[in-house]
């Protein structure tokens, strides 16, 4: 008997229905998002910074070569209420399914989802390892923190009725929400921007991904890998490294906030630029540690309409691997701070970020410019200094 392809449910999440339909109709019309490959997607190790060290040769029993992913597009609808003290109190009103292509008016609850275990009624069957729904990506005019807060609480509490055995092998569904480019300050600001862009600049946007509508399907497929690599990436690395790794995984283990590596100060070179904290001035990386070669810039243009700027200027800067400080970037994705103040001055995530630029780097250690200063060694800075009193003195004589 041919064994049935595994099938991750991704919901998407949106506060107005015409705009979760149109990224569903974005999503249909390309075929890549329709399917997760493996191997593509679990070919890397995220704790190497060389893709093809750990590219799989073959899968391990059990480990399908391809996963389905099926989108359901739901609407999220708030509402308010005045309370004692005459304070409008948002809530979520409901949260309903609105068909494949989000294009029902009336929607419907989620919880036959969550009430699904096995995807045959056949003993003999393999149990889908995504019972119930897998991820959920929010966005769509779900703008704000408190707004996807209660969204996540929702379907948390909804989700505790997919009992079955398969759901206990990996943890519970991942729940993130859209994230806005580096260039803005709020989904909301992001979102303005889309609207004020002419039809040319959105079909453009769209074709590429970068805001609006194309954006949020290529987020939507982004949690379905997220579960994908959680449900067996470990499984995978383990039985596709080399002879000599496995044999030292039952011997010392170095400390899990190293990744692996030997734990030796990193030197940071002061004959060349290097980067620190802009709030207490600690040295946090330097030239050495960044990207090489570094990603090519796509140079959109998505800031509004009158604002004058650098177009398309890369306004991050990407760290080639985890630096001590870092504590091993653990998770699948997470928040980078300042060893000494603690301050936030970037993030990570193993499945890739868009630099403000445009351009998608894979996977994504990045610091935004505007979170450290740059210190110029002082070999050039003397130099410096000493070439602008030559032409000084040149010029008043």
């Amino acid at each position: 008997m041919t064994a049935q392809i595994p099938v991750c449910r991704v919901a998407i999440v949106g506060a107005q229905r015409q705009r979760v339909a149109r990224v569903a109709a974005i999503i249909h019309a390309d075929e890549s998002l329709a399917s997760i490959d493996i191997f593509l997607t679990l070919s890397v190790d995220p704790s190497s910074s060389s893709p093809n060290n750990n590219t799989l040769q073959q899968l391990p029993s059990g480990v399908p070569p391809h996963v389905k992913v099926e989108y359901l597009p739901c609407v999220a609808t708030f509402d308010s209420y005045e309370d004692e003290s005459g304070k409008l109190v948002r809530y979520l009103a409901k949260l309903e399914y609105h068909g494949p292509n989000g294009t029902h008016v009336n929607g419907k609850t989620l919880a036959p989802f969550f009430d699904y275990h096995n995807e045959s009624d056949d003993d003999d069957e393999i149990q889908n390892p995504f019972p119930g729904i897998a991820g959920v990506a929010v966005g769509c005019g779900v703008d704000t923190d408190d707004d996807f807060a209660k969204v996540k609480a929702f379907l948390e509490a909804l989700s505790t009725s997919c009992t079955s055995e398969a759901t206990r092998i990996h943890e519970s569904m991942i729940i993130e929400c859209v994230r806005p480019n580096f260039e803005f300050s709020s989904m909301k600001e992001e979102n303005d921007s889309f609207r004020d862009m002419s039809d040319d600049m959105k079909r453009e946007a769209v074709m590429n991904r970068t805001i609006g509508p194309g954006k949020m399907s290529i987020f939507a497929y982004e949690v379905a890998r997220k579960a994908v690599q959680r449900r067996w990436g470990k499984e995978l690395l383990t039985d596709n490294k080399p002879e000599t790794d496995k044999q030292d995984d039952d011997g010392d283990k170095p400390a899990p906030g190293l990744m692996g590596k030997a734990a030796v100060p990193h030197f940071i070179d002061p004959e060349k630029t290097r980067y620190a904290c802009k709030r207490c001035r600690s040295v946090l990386f330097g030239t050495d540690d960044l990207e090489d070669p570094p990603h090519l810039q796509a140079r959109h243009n998505f800031r509004r309409k009158g604002q004058t700027s650098a177009q398309g200027m890369c306004q991050n800067l990407f760290i080639a691997d985890p630096l001590p400080w870092m504590h091993g970037c653990n998770e699948m994705e997470g928040k980078l701070h300042c060893p000494k103040c603690q301050t936030k001055v970037g993030h990570y995530t193993w499945t890739g970020a868009q630099c403000s630029c445009g351009t998608w780097v894979t996977p994504a250690i990045l610091v935004p410019v505007s979170k450290v200063d740059e210190m110029i060694p002082a070999s050039q800075t003397m130099m410096l200094t000493l070439h602008n009193m030559t032409v000084k003195n040149q010029s008043s004589t």
